[in-house]
C-alpha cells in the first residue's frame, strides 16, 4: 500500500485538534471560576480530568481500538469530543462540566490510542519513522495553538462560544474524518500469541516513557516557580520562558524522523533523549548561569527531549508481535504518558519542599537513568 499522506495530515489534524481540549481551558479559568461560580480546585480538575481518563483506561482502550478498527475509534472519539464541548457551552455548574470534561477526556484517549496505528498501517515501512514523529509533535502544536486561540478570543466572545465553536469544528472534522479515512477492520486481539510475546518489550517501552512524561511536566509546571523563587524572575515573564521553551520539543520530534530514516534505533534515541535532555535541564539549576543562558538551555532540553515522543511511537509497530498488537502497545504508552504527567508536577514539587531547589538535578537525573535503562533494554528489531 503506498503512503497516503493527505491521510496523514488529516490525521495529525485531528490529533492537534484532539490536544487543543488540553489547552482550552486553562486560559477559560478565570470566567468559568466567575460564572459557574466553581472553585479554584474544581477549575483545576476540569483541566486535568482528561489525563486522569488516559492514566485510568489507556490499556483498555488500545485492547477496544483493536476490536472495533482504528478507523471507527477515531470516528467515535471525535464524536465524543464534539458532544462533550457543547455540553460544556450549556454547563450551569461544576457538575455537568466536570463530567463533559470527563467524556471529552474519553474522545480524547481514543484518538490518542487509534491516531498513531492508523498512521502506522497507512505509511510504508520507509515512511513511519517520519510520520509517526510527526505525530509525536500533535500534543504541544495543539495545546499550544488552543491556548493561543482562546487566550485571545476569551474577552470578546466569551467561554460558552469558544467551547460551542470547539464543538462546532470537531463535527466537521468529524465529516472529513468519516469520508476520508479507511475502512480498518476489528481485530481479534485475544489470541493467545499476543499475550505472551507483546508484554516485555512493550512495558519496557511503557516505562521510558513514563519517566519522559513525568520529567516533561515536572520540568513544564514546576520551572516557573523556580525561576521566579530562585532567579528574581517575573511571574509573567517566567512563564513566557518556559512555554517558548517547551515548544522547542516539536523540532526534536521532526529530528528524530530525519535521524531514524537514516538508521538510528528509535530506543537509542528514546535513551538519548532522556539523558540528554535532563542533563541540559539540570545546568538550568545552576545559579551561575546568568537568565539568557538559562534560557537556551531550557530550549535545547526541551528540544532534544521531543526525540522521545517521536521515537517511542514509532517504536510501536517494531516491537509489536504483528499488527493486532499495535493498539494496545499505544494504549500502554497512553496511559504511561498520563500516569507520568499526573505524578511528575506533584513528585518534584514534594522533593523540592523536603531537600530544595539544588538537589532537584539529583532526582531529575534518577529518573532519567531509569528511563534510559529501560529503553536501552527494549529488544531491537
Amino acid at each position: 500500500m503506498a503512503t497516503s499522506w493527505t491521510r496523514i495530515f488529516l490525521l495529525y489534524g485531528i490529533g492537534v485538534l484532539s490536544a487543543g481540549q488540553l489547552g482550552i481551558v486553562p486560559p477559560l479559568v478565570p470566567a468559568l471560576q466567575r460564572d459557574l461560580g466553581i472553585s479554584l480546585a474544581a477549575a483545576g480538575t476540569a483541566v486535568s480530568i482528561i489525563t486522569l481518563i488516559g492514566a485510568v483506561f489507556g490499556l483498555v482502550a488500545g485492547g477496544w481500538c483493536e476490536k472495533v478498527g482504528h478507523s471507527r475509534a477515531i470516528g467515535i472519539g471525535v464524536a465524543v469530543m464534539a458532544m462533550a464541548a457543547a455540553f460544556c457551552a450549556i454547563s450551569s455548574g461544576a457538575t455537568m462540566l466536570l463530567a463533559a470534561r470527563g467524556l471529552a477526556g474519553i474522545g480524547y484517549l481514543l484518538v490518542v490510542v487509534a491516531g498513531p496505528s492508523l498512521i502506522a498501517t497507512t505509511s510504508e515501512s520507509q515512511h513511519q519513522p517520519i510520520s509517526l514523529s510527526l505525530w509525536g509533535t500533535f500534543v504541544p502544536v495543539g495545546i499550544a495553538l488552543a491556548g493561543v486561540a482562546t487566550a485571545s478570543l476569551a474577552g470578546s466572545i466569551g467561554w460558552r462560544l469558544i467551547f460551542a465553536a470547539d464543538a462546532a469544528l470537531l463535527a466537521a472534522v468529524l465529516t472529513a474524518a468519516v469520508v476520508a479515512l479507511p475502512r480498518s477492520r476489528p481485530i481479534d486481539v485475544a489470541e493467545p500469541r499476543l499475550r505472551r510475546d507483546m508484554p516485555r518489550a512493550a512495558l519496557l517501552l511503557g516505562v521510558a516513557f513514563f519517566c519522559f512524561a513525568l520529567l516533561f511536566l515536572a520540568l513544564a509546571g514546576i520551572l516557573p516557580a523556580y525561576l521566579v523563587e530562585s532567579r528574581g524572575m517575573d511571574a509573567a515573564p517566567a512563564g513566557r520562558v518556559v512555554a517558548i521553551a517547551t515548544a522547542f520539543g516539536v523540532v526534536g520530534s521532526l529530528a528524530a524522523g530525519w535521524m531514524m530514516r537514516r538508521g538510528l534505533a528509535p530506543a537509542l534515541l528514546v535513551a538519548f533523549g532522556l539523558v540528554a535532555s535532563t542533563v541540559a535541564a539540570a545546568l538550568a539549576f545552576s545559579a551561575t548561569l546568568g537568565p539568557a543562558i538559562t534560557v537556551v538551555v531550557l530550549a535545547g532540553s526541551f528540544a532534544v527531549g521531543g526525540l522521545v515522543p517521536a521515537a517511542a511511537f514509532a517504536s510501536a509497530p517494531l516491537i509489536a508481535p504483528d499488527v493486532r498488537a499495535i493498539g494496545l502497545i499505544n494504549g500502554l504508552l497512553a496511559q504511561a504518558g498520563s500516569l507520568g504527567s499526573l505524578a511528575g508536577p506533584p513528585v518534584l514539587a514534594l522533593w523540592v519542599e523536603w531537600a530544595g531547589w539544588s538537589t532537584a538535578p539529583l532526582l531529575l537525573l534518577a529518573v532519567a537513568a531509569l528511563g534510559a535503562a529501560a529503553a536501552l533494554a527494549v529488544p531491537r528489531a
